[in-house]
């Protein structure tokens, strides 16, 4: 038997009751004849009828429904959804609340909210009406046209026009395969005067989240629908079909102002929620908190807001009392933030560019996650090159290298924690050839160990490589402190460097020009810098560094290596040997001392044979800053010069291009 129920079919789907009088089950076969349908007489403006009309539309009146609600279909999967991290109790509570809020939620596509808090304008200013041709549609996809707009036409979305502005239409296909029916408004988006209403900052939202356990994600019904364009402003959306010319009532997509014009409705319907019980990009929406009875009050508050703003809930996109979800690009839990797996895939399945655009498409994407990659820029540098201006596109082996390591980067991307203001900051900050970049990190509440709040990097632009290795330190430091400025400011923090020279340089008397002011940037901040071995520096990747004789703050430095110069050339058996920079390979790899003048000096190369720094007999290294490593694999190449030989087959082979160095 089947029980007679009024259903709405628009969201194609109709639940049945069935019931079995018998004592014996009955088997239900596929294309079993079960009921049938009928139409229903629409009964508009009857009090006494409280069941919802087919198609009339429920866009609310501000009020709540009073007395118990019967859940619907898309709420009682949301429910269930909702319920499986909770207790049995706590479970109730949330279908209560699903209950009491019924009306917040749309029941089908069509059954959209209409707000009156806000307008969208279209400011066109002095410009004349923008006239265009309608494009010619594959003859298969004419039928999907005309039936997306006899759909709007009945639902109250678009109207019929007289205007004197025109645009074209475009089909889109839809993941789901569904057609997404767009207006091509380029040609209107010139000619509109800009909003310049902010979007918030995506790391500010998500760095809101800290000390929350729960987590809740709101999606409103096809939400710029729900906003109305000004009358007057309504012409200036017409389209042209096979069909005649029409204009939307709602906000389309595709204006320019759009975003800006939800991001005001929405900031001012949460308006004392927002940053304090929930977080909002557009229409999206997160309820927070540390407790189940907190979040659920939240969200019942943020219910009766969207309410009284007569704005409706998408129940297939919502997601209620998680651990753990997906927003704004990321993955959000207590824990912290990583990178959403389907945003990651996207770059791992990303073939390998052929064009300079292809590359930009590409670093463009993953810079989107460069918080989660220590070294951004410094792994990326072979393909920023590629994007220079006036550089023919030509992928080499670095490049390649490049590329996968930025895939194998995002595939095993750390879970970043929440800044926690209570607590003090760590910055390790580091320069290399090519890029600076810095770590920013916080000791954990019940935890000995340092966790990553976020990464930072910038490849250094070509003024900048030229810079000594203390001025490109101290760049690091400058830039990486502007970076993290919201973290910062008006707290006490530690910045860790494994440059020694940079804790005197910092109290240094009457500077001059670029370095006074980037100790000006420094000076509004309370730090404290402290020195780490580069061994122990690891996670800013230290690299060996080298002062240099243009920079007249690295004078220290420069008079204690001249004083080692002079006795160690005191005694006539000694020379000494320094690793030069060629610049070709014709050029010598070593260069010598005599009479007290340095030929060349340059950065120890990590990794690299020719770079290594070499100490010959009784010389000491001269450089300003040599790591732990960098000393013990230059202790293997010290050997005699009087003993006219080389112990060491490397050392032999760099001597060779100088001749002998017997005295």
């Amino acid at each position: 038997m089947v029980a007679k129920i009024l259903v709405d079919p628009s969201n194609e789907l109709v639940p049945l009751r069935l019931m079995n009088p018998s004592n014996r089950p009955i088997t239900l076969y596929e294309g079993t004849l079960v009921g049938e349908c009928y139409s229903a007489e629409v009964i508009e403006n009857n009090p006494s009828v409280g069941c919802r009309t087919l198609q009339g539309r429920n866009r609310g009146d501000g009020v709540p429904p009073t007395g118990p609600t019967q859940l619907t279909e898309p709420l009682e999967e949301l429910a269930l959804r909702s319920c499986t991290e909770l207790t049995e109790a706590q479970a109730g509570e949330v279908r209560k609340c699903l209950a009491a809020n019924a009306d917040v939620f749309a029941r089908s596509k069509e059954d959209l909210g209409r707000t009156d808090l806000v307008q969208h304008q279209i400011n066109t200013g002095t410009a004349r009406p923008i006239r265009q041709a309608p494009r010619r549609l594959p003859i298969h996809r004419k039928g999907e046209a005309r039936i997306e707009v006899e759909r709007m036409l009945d639902h109250d979305i678009i109207e019929p026009s007289m205007s004197a502005w025109a645009s074209p239409i475009v089909l889109v296909k839809k993941k789901d395969g569904s057609t997404r029916f767009c207006v091509d408004y380029r040609k209107l988006n010139d000619v509109t005067e800009k909003d310049s209403y902010p979007l918030p900052r995506i790391d500010d939202t998500l760095d809101t989240l800290s000390g929350a356990k729960w987590f809740s994600t709101l999606d409103l019904a096809s939400g710029y629908w729900q906003v109305e364009v000004q009358e007057r402003d309504r012409p200036k959306t017409a389209f042209v079909t096979g069909s005649g010319l029409f204009q939307f009532k709602v906000l389309p997509f595709g204006l320019c102002n759009a975003p800006a014009t939800f991001e005001r409705l929405m900031e001012r319907v949460l308006k004392g929620l927002q940053w304090q019980t929930c977080l909002l990009y557009l229409d999206d929406v997160i309820v927070y908190g540390d407790s189940f009875e907190k979040t659920l009050k939240r969200l019942a508050g943020v219910f009766q807001r969207l309410r009284e703003a007569k704005l409706k809930l998408n129940p297939k996109k919502c997601n209620l009392f998680r651990r753990e979800v997906n927003y704004l690009g990321h993955v959000v839990s207590s824990e912290g933030i990583a990178p959403d797996p389907e945003k990651v895939r996207c770059v791992l399945e990303w073939p390998t560019p052929c064009s300079t655009t292809e590359v930009r498409s590409f670093v463009g994407l993953c810079s989107y996650y460069r918080r989660f990659v220590k070294g951004f820029s410094h792994i990326c540098a072979p393909l920023f090159r590629l994007t220079e201006k006036e550089r023919d596109f030509r992928w080499n082996e670095d490049c390649e290298l490049a590329f996968r390591k930025m895939k194998q980067e995002l595939t095993s991307a750390p879970i970043l924690v929440y800044p926690d203001e209570k607590r003090a900051f760590i910055l390790d900050s580091d320069a290399s050839n090519f890029a600076i970049g810095s770590v920013l990190s916080q000791v954990t509440e019940g935890s000995t160990q340092e966790k990553v709040v976020a990464y930072f990097s910038k490849a250094l632009s070509k003024t900048e490589r030229n810079y000594c290795v203390t001025r490109k330190e101290l760049l690091a430091i400058v830039l990486s402190i502007k970076h993290f400025h919201h973290y910062l400011y008006g707290a006490k923090f530690v910045v860790r460097t494994d440059h020694g020279a940079l804790r005197w340089l910092v109290n240094f008397r009457n500077p001059e020009g670029q370095l006074a002011r980037w100790l000006e940037t420094l000076s509004t901040y309370d730090f404290d810098i402290t020195h780490r071995p580069g061994r122990i520096h690891g996670n800013a990747d230290a690299l060996s560094r080298r002062p240099c004789n243009e920079c007249r703050h690295c004078e220290k430095s420069e008079e204690k290596e001249d004083q080692a110069d002079k006795a160690n050339l005191a005694e006539p058996t000694v020379k000494q040997v320094f690793v030069i920079n060629r610049r070709n390979e014709s050029e010598p790899a070593v260069g010598i001392v005599e009479n007290h003048q340095i030929f060349h000096k340059v950065n120890h190369i990590p990794g690299s044979t020719d770079g290594h720094m070499l100490s010959c007999g009784k010389c000491k290294l001269t450089t300003a800053t040599l790591g732990h490593t960098t000393l013990e694999r230059s202790a293997g190449f010290k050997t005699e010069l009087g003993a006219n030989n080389c112990r060491q087959s490397g050392l032999k082979k760099l001597l060779e291009p100088m001749g002998s160095l017997t005295s």
